[in-house]
């Protein structure tokens, strides 16, 4: 299946434990993968026949800031319900990379992968 790929989207976001962590916003980075058929758009050259990657970033962005979040595993499914509900993708795949949440142990980043199916 055909891709739509935004990598390294980075979001300003309430996110942690404890509620302390949660009151100052954090970055934390988003890779996404949806799966949708792209022939009619190859062939065609044709806007209308994909999916907006603005489109895409708006809804995730919304997703990730109307409210707080303890995990970031609720974070990520919040937001790949978000984009099967407004795009008609077959799968979508989240991957949030928090950076902060262990930079005292010297880890680059700790995050989640989710991978989310349409029910036919």
């Amino acid at each position: 299946m055909d891709k739509i790929i935004l990598t390294g989207i980075h979001l300003d976001v309430h996110l942690g434990v404890p509620e302390e962590e949660r009151a100052v916003p954090q970055t934390i980075i988003a890779d996404v993968e949806c799966e949708y058929d792209l022939r009619a758009a190859g062939l065609s050259d044709d806007f209308t026949q994909t999916i907006d990657y603005a489109a895409i970033h708006e809804t995730l962005q919304t997703a990730a800031t109307r409210r707080p979040y303890a995990l970031v595993e609720s974070m990520a499914e919040t937001m790949a319900s978000a984009v099967l509900e407004q795009f008609d993708v077959a799968s979508v795949r989240v991957l949030i990379r928090k950076p902060s949440a262990l930079e005292a142990r010297r880890v680059d980043w700790a995050g989640v992968e989710i991978v989310r199916r349409r029910h036919a």
